[in-house]
């Protein structure tokens, strides 16, 4: 099975799935019944750890020839509410005397970056410092499937970007570390701040806003490189507290 323009990270995640199945199997054949049963071992798995499995062994199936029809939907999941508090808070958790202000800096803007564009940890990871437009405060990101974008920064956030890269190549990382490191980082300050969080719920926290602030769906969609609006939909999951706001507006 070859696979065309894909990440690596994605194609790595495929063939670790596809050696389980392959042990799973014990030299049997392919058949819908055993993908079934292989896949029953991983019901209790996140929802969506699941529908990655799913989606990965219905596509060896369709490959081989034999079509595992089973149709599964996992559960839609509202993204965690965070508040703003508690990415002030993480970004304090920056500061720190024993810490080199190269580094200071370098924590600050991950987390800034990531609450204001909404970009994946493999996406932060793989800017370099040419993706940036200083002139027009504009950054161009490498998403899934390679998918380029285009979106706009924050001046404030642009100006931080150009005091951290004055020493860099143009063609250089920007941050200098792998997906998993900087999800690592995230960690290490989310639990110093004393917030239960992780990199992706910058993410999140990122398109909640933006719906919240009262933002096209599809300019949302398009900011954060979803291919469908379905997943975009996610974010208009609100509190009972917004809907009781919405609802005193007919009163105004």
């Amino acid at each position: 099975m070859k696979l065309r323009n894909l990440s690596p990270n994605y194609t790595k995640k495929v063939w670790e799935l596809l050696s389980k199945f392959k042990a799973y199997l014990n030299q049997h054949q392919p058949t819908p019944e055993l993908a079934k049963s292989f896949l029953a071992q991983y019901f209790n798995h996140k929802p969506n750890t699941f529908m990655r499995y799913f989606t990965y062994t219905q596509g060896f199936m369709t490959w081989y020839g034999s079509k595992l029809d089973t149709k599964v939907k996992a559960p839609r999941l509202t993204p965690p509410y965070h508040t703003e508090d508690q990415i002030v808070s993480l970004i304090e958790a920056t500061k720190n005397k024993k810490t080199h202000k190269k580094l200071t800096l370098r924590d600050a803007l991950l987390i800034e970056l990531a609450t204001t564009s909404g970009m994946r940890r493999s996406e932060l990871a793989g800017i370099r410092v040419v993706d940036i437009d200083f002139e027009n405060n504009r950054i161009q990101i490498t998403g899934k499937g390679n998918k380029k974008r285009t979106i706009p920064l924050l001046e404030s956030v642009s100006r931080k970007l150009q005091r951290y890269c004055q020493d860099k190549a143009p063609h250089e990382s920007l941050f200098g570390l792998k997906p998993a490191c900087i999800s690592n980082q995230i960690h290490l300050l989310a639990k110093k701040a004393g917030v239960d969080l992780h990199t992706h719920s910058l993410r999140h926290y990122f398109g909640t806003r933006l719906v919240e602030k009262g933002a096209n769906i599809r300019a949302v969609q398009e900011l954060m490189g979803h291919s469908s609006l379905n997943t975009t939909q996610v974010y208009l999951g609100v509190t009972s507290k917004h809907l009781e706001s919405a609802v005193k507006l007919l009163e105004e």
